[in-house]
């Protein structure tokens, strides 16, 4: 919006300079009478320019989805034969990284949040995303399938969800510290022997060349849930050096003739360039890595 409110600002305030660098010499009324002029051929673009921008704002997201009752929903999707992704989420941090889907045009280019690039990566491949939210939230943006649940059932709730995902992605909000809630689930996942199926999410690393300082907040995340998974055949600390400008991160397992499972990580990146903004592309790219079959199948690791 800044960016609007400096052309619209520009487009009013530009009459009064030409005027006065065409004629320094005019008196103050035939000034006004002259700017009043050239100000009814401006006035029409600004108005529409700030129609269209907060047009633009205000259909942001698609009509609001109605959230589904976890305790009533729950059972059926275990239950279901069907493949699905469980999202989840730092604290606090939901919708909170927008991404442009077409980087060139700025503001002007319609904007997702990482939640629903997530949700649209799988759905193109027949595969749901769920994320839990708060029991008070009824409506939700389009993308993954919102279930609210509450704070004494919510445990409850994921464990049966983790048990039957085939994908698990953590989304690593910008310049939050992890939860008490995120590390209970990351054990859980750590004890249900299930880490083959997370991938890790970062939100952007930066934008027009520069490094964005939240982005350390989420790799010192990533670096915590790296040791807490407790991989086998995973150097942590060398890991760290390949996230530095990660984009996901995804988990893989391999097991060999003695039945042992080690884990290798696969690291998605992306390179700063001077005029470049990460968008919807680049996320895409590397969320293809949440599509690829696993390495060992689910069902033969423990």
């Amino acid at each position: 919006m800044r960016e609007v409110g400096l052309l619209a600002a520009a487009l009013v305030l530009a009459p009064f300079f030409v005027y006065v660098l065409l004629d320094p010499q005019a008196g103050m009324e035939k000034m006004i009478e002259s700017v009043a002029r050239i100000s009814k051929v401006t006035l029409l673009p600004v108005l529409a320019l700030c129609s269209a921008s907060g047009l633009r704002w205000w259909l942001r997201y698609k009509r609001p989805h109605a959230t589904l009752d976890c305790a009533q929903a729950v059972d059926s999707i275990v239950e279901s034969d069907a493949s699905y992704c469980l999202l989840l989420r730092t604290f606090g941090g939901d919708g909170k990284v927008l991404l442009p889907t077409h980087p060139r045009m700025g503001l002007w280019s319609p904007a997702l949040t990482l939640e629903q690039v997530t949700a649209r990566a799988l759905s193109h491949h027949g595969m749901r995303t769920y994320t839990l939210v708060d029991a008070a939230v009824r409506h939700s943006p389009p993308g993954p399938v919102y279930l609210r649940s509450t704070e004494e059932s919510w445990r409850e709730h994921i464990g049966a969800l983790v048990g039957k995902a085939t994908h698990i992605v953590l989304l690593l909000a910008p310049g939050r510290e992890m939860r008490e809630s995120l590390a209970w689930e990351i054990e859980l996942i750590r004890c249900s022997g299930l880490q083959h199926r997370v991938t890790i999410l970062f939100p952007p690393c930066g934008r027009k060349g520069r490094y964005h300082p939240t982005h350390l907040t989420a790799r010192a995340n990533a670096e915590r849930i790296l040791e807490m998974l407790e991989l086998s055949s995973v150097d942590v600390p060398a890991a760290a050096e390949q996230m530095h400008r990660a984009l996901a991160v995804r988990i893989l397992g391999h097991e060999d003739d003695g039945r042992r499972v080690s884990h290798v990580l696969d690291v998605a990146s992306t390179v700063l360039t001077r005029r470049g903004i990460i968008g919807t592309k680049v996320y895409d790219g590397a969320l293809s890595l949440l599509l690829r079959p696993p390495l060992v199948p689910p069902d033969k690791v423990r």
